[in-house]
């Protein structure tokens, strides 16, 4: 839920963005070719979100015992790799790569 809560302020952001930019350059916010903008800009971010929440769940409702062995392994490597749950954390909540100004 907090992925997705994530995912829908950094939607916002963009959107805020796009308008803004749109309405300082006189072109309709409306027009396809904005929307289109709009969609590319928040396509990689979105694909990643639910991919990442995809894969997640399918490996810790796995009973499998070799995915089981594996994932306490790397849960474990996550807890002794210095920085390693901040770094994750930040993917997570979106804060790596390029922020619009709103979210930032």
């Amino acid at each position: 839920a907090g992925q997705g809560f994530n995912l829908g302020i950094r939607d916002v952001a963009v959107l805020a963005e796009i308008i803004e930019q749109t309405t300082k350059s006189g072109d309709d916010v409306g027009s396809a070719v904005v929307l289109q903008r709009y969609a590319a800009a928040r396509d990689e971010d979105q694909n990643t979100v639910t991919l990442a929440t995809d894969v997640l769940a399918r490996l810790f409702t796995n009973p499998l015992p070799p995915l089981v062995a594996g994932r306490n392994v790397g849960l474990t490597a996550l807890n002794l790799i210095p920085g390693a749950k901040h770094l994750i954390a930040r993917q997570a909540m979106g804060l790596r790569g390029r922020l619009p100004r709103l979210a930032r």
